[in-house]
């Protein structure tokens, strides 16, 4: 049975707006980042408090954040998306749902990497 596409109930929740994605490879046993520029189609939400309770408790009192992409690139664990606004956002956890249209993400507010 194919999995319900899902994109187009996201109508008005996402928005087009520019960012910078930061991805990590490793290039003959180094780490190399590469910067992009780019439009996605996102939202940006604060974890409810629930999932953030879940969470183990030294990690708890980070800001975590839900990250819905429409029909964008899969990022991975470490990669980070800096908003207009200089917010940096570092993925923790990656679920692909790109056969229904987006994908879902578990980020935290990464203030080290903040310009």
């Amino acid at each position: 049975m194919p999995v319900p596409y899902m994109a187009n109930t996201l109508r008005g929740w996402t928005k087009v707006t520019p960012v910078k994605l930061i991805t990590q490879s490793v290039v003959d046993h180094k780490t190399v980042k590469t910067e992009t520029e780019t439009k996605l189609d996102i939202n940006f939400q604060p974890l409810p408090p629930a999932k953030v309770n879940r969470k183990p408790e030294e990690e708890r009192t980070w800001s975590w954040w839900s990250i819905i992409i429409k029909r964008g690139p899969l990022l991975k664990t470490n990669d980070r998306i800096i908003r207009p606004s200089g917010q940096v956002f570092k993925i923790e956890q990656a679920s692909d749902w790109s056969e229904s249209g987006f994908t879902k993400y578990e980020a935290i507010e990464d203030y080290e990497e903040s310009t």
